[in-house]
């Protein structure tokens, strides 16, 4: 049985990987994760003095063998964190979804463009996808005013809340582009 001791501030945890006959820094931070509630991102898992990345990385290829000490630097997220990545949890979900209505609107749009739709259907395909573009542009807008009232002091929230705005930025960059195309 793989079993590492995990260290955490004065705690240590056993953590074990039963049947599993090379576990991953990703597979160890996890359960990390489930024994000290701390976040994964919010985890730096230290081995001899160093770093380990945390990923798809078997910690047998870092020479970390079965019963070694593995430091875990992290705290929980407090409950209006929590709270906080929740919610950017759920605006990064929806667009998601709204990119997936994108990719469907312009897959439409590609389609009449190359004449797989009857010249005399075309106009009212063409403001039918218009109106679904104004309304994902509304949808977007409300997820960026959405995150604009989210505010934190962790630093790897306030991280996460700005990539999720810059990916969502880009969901408005593909329907005004959309847009121009109708």
């Amino acid at each position: 049985m793989y079993s590492v001791t995990v260290t955490h501030g004065t705690r240590k945890h056993l953590i074990s990987f039963g049947e599993c006959p090379s576990p991953t820094t990703e597979e160890l931070a996890m359960e990390i994760e489930k024994v000290t509630q701390v976040p994964l991102s919010q985890q730096k898992l230290i081995f001899k003095g160093k770093q380990l990345e945390i990923g798809n990385i078997e910690l047998r290829s870092l020479k970390v063998a079965p019963g070694s000490k593995v430091m875990m630097l992290g705290r929980q997220l407090n409950s209006e964190s929590e709270a906080v990545k929740t919610e950017i949890m759920k605006v990064k979900s929806e667009g998601e979804k709204i990119s997936s209505k994108i990719s469907d609107l312009e897959d439409q749009l590609t389609g009449i463009h190359n004449g797989h739709l009857p010249s005399e259907l075309q106009g009212e395909a063409l403001a039918k996808i218009h109106k679904q573009c104004v309304g994902t542009v509304e949808h977007i807008m409300k997820l960026l005013e959405q995150l604009d009232s989210l505010q934190t002091s962790d630093q790897s929230l306030r991280q996460l809340k700005r990539n999720t705005v810059l990916s969502t930025q880009k969901l408005l960059d593909r329907c005004d582009k959309l847009m121009e195309k109708l």
